[in-house]
């Protein structure tokens, strides 16, 4: 009786005599794995790169008392929408204060379905991240990843449905270190540990870094000449990566105009280097991470940094498998 009941409420919903309804959380985390994540972005980033989205700019505010709002609208296959980011600041130097963040996806007949975006922009994320090593490392067995939050335990399960044997894991509190290493035993991986950076990314071919700092922790005197970079960044307030790095390597962003905006970009156009930046390019064109996943991007050598900004098309494609298969449950 109680599944008829709930199949009826849904019909309703979905025809529009309720206009608005909201996903519970928990049907997103049970029915939605890294593996799903990872697929879904993979193919929003084709629809990128192939101009089947409409991404309009991003609505970023930093107020006066440190406040950050970040409203992110797309439309894609049929869908639009938007995420917005409510984020308050923190008075511990290398954290983000509490925030709130919600999707909201309208329908061709005008209902909203609501999201709590938390989960999904960490999973998307960390989905993001690990493409980027699919897409210009596929070859790697041994990565390291450095932070031990939310988006970089998303990077490790991607990361596993890659094929990663090994994680180097590194952040600056070792309770967060063996606590992230405990929550991810479950994974068939092997999860070492260290206390510095620069342990952690000695040696290593391929590094996915997702730490709110607002000071660089990498640097290229510490690197291997052929390194892959995955930055999950975005953020005015942070900079990863220091002014070597940013001149030295290829740099792939997911959208040149969202990464002006970013920590390490913006630090380059206020101190002049912006131009010294070596965009990959395809044609004369700066490419993108739409472009690396149409193979149209081939980097093999050197320093490699792919850059996330966060595509509001990975929320509002996300969005969609999570609606389209609760609407069919």
């Amino acid at each position: 009786m109680l599944v008829v009941l709930l199949s009826i409420l849904k019909i309703a919903i979905i025809k529009g005599k309720r206009r608005k309804m909201k996903i519970p959380i928990d049907f997103i985390e049970k029915n939605f794995s890294a593996a799903d994540f990872l697929a879904n972005c993979d193919e929003a980033f084709r629809l990128y790169g192939q101009g089947k989205v409409e991404m309009l700019p991003r609505e970023q505010n930093l107020d006066d008392f440190g406040k950050f709002t970040l409203k992110m609208p797309a439309s894609v296959a049929g869908y639009s929408g938007y995420k917005f980011i409510e984020e308050m600041p923190s008075d511990s130097k290398g954290k983000l204060g509490q925030r709130t963040a919600v999707i909201k996806l309208e329908l061709k007949n005008g209902v909203v379905i609501e999201f709590d975006a938390e989960y999904i922009t960490n999973m998307r994320t960390g989905a993001a991240g690990v493409l980027g090593l699919k897409y210009f490392a596929p070859q790697i067995k041994t990565i390291t990843i450095l932070g031990t939050g939310k988006i970089s335990k998303s990077l490790a399960l991607c990361a596993v449905e890659l094929g990663i044997t090994t994680i180097n894991i590194y952040s600056r509190n070792v309770e967060n270190r063996e606590k992230f290493k405990a929550e991810l035993s479950h994974l068939p991986v092997n999860i070492i540990t260290h206390d510095s950076v620069a342990s952690a990314v000695y040696g290593a071919s391929a590094i996915l870094t997702a730490v709110p700092t607002p000071e660089a922790i990498l640097f290229l005197k510490d690197l291997e000449p052929n390194v892959f970079i995955s930055v999950l960044g975005g953020d005015s307030r942070t900079t990863q990566l220091d002014k070597e790095i940013m001149t030295n390597a290829v740099v792939v962003p997911d959208n040149e105009e969202q990464c002006k905006k970013s920590g390490e970009f913006k630090k380059a156009l206020a101190d002049g280097y912006y131009q010294d930046i070596n965009f990959a390019k395809i044609d004369g064109q700066i490419a993108n991470i739409g472009d690396a996943s149409l193979d149209k991007l081939k980097l093999t050598d050197g320093v490699r940094v792919a850059y996330f900004t966060g595509l509001a098309v990975q929320d509002i494609y996300a969005a969609k498998m999570i609606y389209e298969k609760y609407k069919n449950s």
